[in-house]
C-alpha cells in the first residue's frame, strides 16, 4: 500500500511538471490534538470532507493522545491548519504544522499510508492477533466506536450486554465468552473515555468467573448499579474477586446487583433456608447494597467501618426527642383513634363480617407484604423472628409497588368498593391482635382538609398503626403497619347505626416479619405496668450480687424498692447502663416512684 501511494504521487507530479505547474513536494507534517472522541478513521473523513478533497495522509504516528499526520503536500497541510478550532465528535480540534522534526521512540505507534478503512492499512484490526503497535491502535479505535454506541451520559450508564453479538467485535475476531482479554481492554477505555459512570450492564456475557472484570472497582469507583443476569456464574466464591472479601478495590458503594439468571441463584435457593442464606452470602461480598436482583433489602456495613455491630439498623440512634408509641395531633382526634383502634381490630379478630358497616361504599383496600428478613439486634436473637414462616396467603395479593411493574397486576390486587374491600379482608387468615397490651402498640394520627368544589373541605383523619399479631392456626407471630384514613360517619348511616363515629375511606395494610416493638417502646412501660399494677419484685429470690446493685442504685436515684428492682430488670440488670440512663427518664417518673 505504500509503495502504491508513492507510485500514484510520483505519477501525479510528472503530470503536473509537463503541464508546467510547480509542484510543493516537500514532507510536511501537522500534529493534531483533542480527535479523541472518535475513531481515527472518522476523524480522516471529516477532514477530508472539510478540506474539499482527500487529504492523502502518508503515515500517522502518536505520542500519547497526539496524532502526527505526515502528508505529501505542503498546501494540503496549509488547508488543515485552517480548521485549527473546529469542532469534533464534542471536542476542539487543535492543528499545528510542525516546524521542526518530531523524534519518535521506537514504543510509539505508528502506521504508514492511512488507507481509509476502519482498521488502516497497517493493522490487521483483529485482537487475536494483535502485536505490533499499529494493531492496538486499531482495536482501540474500534472499542472506542463501540463505546460510543453503548453509553448514556445522561444517566451516567454503560450496556455491556451480549458483546458477543456485536459487529465491532466480531469484526476484532474476539470471543468474550472465552477470552477475558476483550473486557480488560473495554473497562481500560471506557474509564479513561466516562470515568464517572454509575450503571454498567454486563448481561448476556457467558461469564463462568469475574476474573476478566476484576479491576472494575479500581476503573469506576463510584459505580452505583451493576448487571450480572444471565450469565453462567455457577459458585458465589466467583464474586469474591470484585467484593470486599477478595479485592483491594471493592465495588464499596454498589446499591444494586442483579445476579439473575445465573446457576448460583438456582444452587443457593434451593437450599434448606435458601433465600436467606443466599442474600447473607451476598450481603457479606457487598455490604452497601438495597436493591438485590430487583428486590429491596436492609444495607449492611462492615464490623471495622463501625467498630460496633456490622448492621447499620442495630447501632443506637440519638433521637432529637424522647420516643413515645402515641403520637395525636389534638385531644379530639385522639379521642377518635384510642376508641376506633380497639373496636376495629376486636371485629377483625372476631368477626371480620361485622366490618361490613364502617367500610364506605367506595372504600379501598391493599395488602402490601415485605418479606425481607428484619436485621435489627432485636430480630437476631429473637425466635419469632428468624423462623421460617409461609407467607404465601399474603403474597398472592400483595399490591408490593417496589416489585410489581405489571399495571393490570397493579390494578387486580386493588380492591375497590365495598363488596371487594370485604371479599379481601375475608380471605387473609384468622388473626389475634393482643390489643390489651397498650406497649405493643402505636399509632400516629393527625387530621388533613381536603378541597371540595362549591363546598367546605372535608376533614379526614389520617390514622397510622404498627403493631403485631398471632396468626390462630399456625401461631405465627407476625409484625404489621396498617393506614387508615377515616371520615366522619353521617348520622342514619350504618356506621353511625352501629355506634361507629367514623367511616373508613382506605386501608392500607403491610405485613412484615415480626421485629418487636422496641422501637417505640419507653424505657419506663414496663416499669409503670408493674408498678402500677403492684406487681413489682420483692428483693427474696435475688441473688447476692443483685442485692447490692438494687441498694447501690436506690441510694444513688432514690427510687422505692419495686420501682429499683423494676427499672434494673428493665435494663437486664446493666448497673452502668441503667445508672447512665437514669437522667434521661427522671422526669418521666411519677412521685410514688420515689421515696
Amino acid at each position: 500500500m505504500v509503495e502504491a501511494g508513492a507510485e500514484a504521487i510520483r505519477d501525479r507530479d510528472s503530470f503536473l511538471e509537463e503541464e508546467g505547474l510547480t509542484v510543493h513536494s516537500e514532507t510536511t507534517r501537522v500534529s493534531i490534538k483533542g480527535w479523541r472522541g472518535d475513531t481515527e478513521a472518522a476523524l480522516v473523513r471529516f477532514l477530508d470532507n472539510k478540506v474539499g478533497r482527500p487529504v492523502n495522509i502518508d503515515n500517522i504516528n502518536y505520542i500519547g493522545d497526539i496524532m502526527y499526520v505526515t502528508l505529501p503536500y505542503r498546501d494540503i497541510a496549509q488547508d488543515l491548519l485552517k480548521l485549527n478550532g473546529i469542532w469534533f465528535s464534542g471536542n476542539k480540534l487543535s492543528l499545528q504544522l510542525r516546524t521542526h522534526p518530531v523524534k519518535f521512540r521506537p514504543g510509539d505507534n505508528s502506521r504508514n499510508s492511512y488507507a481509509g478503512g476502519e482498521s488502516g492499512a497497517g493493522g490487521s484490526g483483529n485482537i487475536s492477533n494483535a502485536g505490533s503497535s499499529g494493531d492496538s491502535v486499531v482495536i482501540k479505535d474500534r472499542l472506542m466506536s463501540l463505546l460510543q454506541t453503548r453509553a448514556n451520559m445522561q444517566s451516567n450508564s454503560l450496556d455491556l450486554s451480549s458483546l458477543s453479538q456485536d459487529s465491532i467485535i466480531i469484526a476484532l475476531g474476539a470471543d468474550p465468552s472465552r477470552d477475558g482479554k476483550i473486557f480488560k481492554a473495554i473497562l481500560v477505555i471506557a474509564a479513561q473515555m466516562y470515568p464517572n459512570l454509575e450503571t454498567i450492564n454486563l448481561a448476556d456475557n457467558g461469564f463462568h468467573s469475574l476474573k476478566p472484570i476484576a479491576d472494575i472497582g479500581a476503573h469506576f469507583p463510584n459505580l452505583r448499579n451493576l448487571s450480572l443476569m444471565n450469565n453462567r456464574i455457577a459458585d458465589i466464591r466467583e464474586l469474591d474477586c470484585v467484593s470486599s472479601i477478595g479485592s483491594t478495590v471493592p465495588l464499596s458503594h454498589l446499591s444494586e446487583l442483579i445476579l439473575i439468571g445465573n446457576p448460583i441463584c438456582d444452587i443457593e435457593l434451593q437450599q434448606p433456608n435458601g433465600a436467606a442464606n443466599y442474600l447473607e452470602k451476598v450481603q457479606k461480598r457487598f455490604p452497601t447494597i438495597s436493591m438485590l436482583d430487583t428486590n429491596p433489602v436492609a444495607p449492611i456495613l462492615h464490623a471495622e467501618q463501625t467498630g460496633l455491630e456490622s448492621n447499620r439498623n442495630s447501632l443506637p440512634k440519638e433521637l432529637p426527642f424522647s420516643a413515645v408509641h402515641v403520637f395525636a395531633e389534638n385531644s379530639g382526634i385522639s379521642d377518635l383513634v384510642n376508641g376506633f383502634v380497639p373496636g376495629f381490630f376486636s371485629l377483625y379478630d372476631g368477626n371480620r363480617a361485622g366490618l361490613a358497616d364502617i367500610y364506605s361504599p367506595a372504600a379501598q383496600f391493599s395488602l402490601m407484604v415485605d418479606s425481607t428478613q428484619p436485621t435489627s439486634a432485636f430480630a437476631r436473637s429473637s425466635a419469632d423472628s428468624q423462623k421460617h414462616i409461609d407467607l404465601s396467603a399474603y403474597i398472592r395479593n400483595s399490591r408490593n409497588l417496589t416489585r410489581i411493574k405489571s399495571h393490570q397486576k397493579r390494578i387486580s390486587t386493588l380492591a375497590s368498593g365495598h363488596m371487594a374491600v370485604m371479599q379481601a379482608i375475608t380471605e387473609l387468615p384468622t388473626t389475634h391482635h393482643p390489643v390489651d397490651e397498650a406497649q405493643k402498640f402505636s399509632f400516629d394520627a393527625w387530621e388533613v382538609q381536603v378541597p371540595s368544589s362549591g363546598s367546605p373541605p372535608q376533614v379526614l383523619a389520617m390514622v397510622v398503626v404498627h403493631g403485631e399479631f398471632l396468626e390462630t392456626l399456625t401461631q405465627n407471630k407476625l409484625s404489621f403497619d396498617r393506614t387508615f384514613v377515616l371520615a366522619a360517619s353521617s348520622p342514619g348511616s350504618a356506621a353511625a347505626s352501629v355506634g361507629s363515629p367514623c367511616i373508613i375511606v382506605n386501608d392500607m395494610l403491610t405485613i412484615r416479619r415480626y421485629n418487636g416493638f422496641h422501637s417505640w417502646a419507653s424505657p419506663l412501660d414496663g416499669i409503670a405496668t408493674s408498678a402500677s399494677t403492684g406487681s413489682g419484685s420483692s428483693s427474696s429470690g435475688l441473688a447476692p450480687e443483685q442485692q447490692e446493685m438494687a441498694r447501690a442504685l436506690q441510694e444513688q436515684t432514690g427510687l422505692t424498692v419495686d420501682w429499683t428492682l423494676k427499672y434494673l430488670e428493665n435494663y437486664g440488670w446493666n448497673y452502668q447502663l441503667a445508672i447512665s440512663e437514669f437522667p434521661k427518664v427522671r422526669a418521666s417518673l411519677p412521685s410514688e416512684a420515689f421515696q
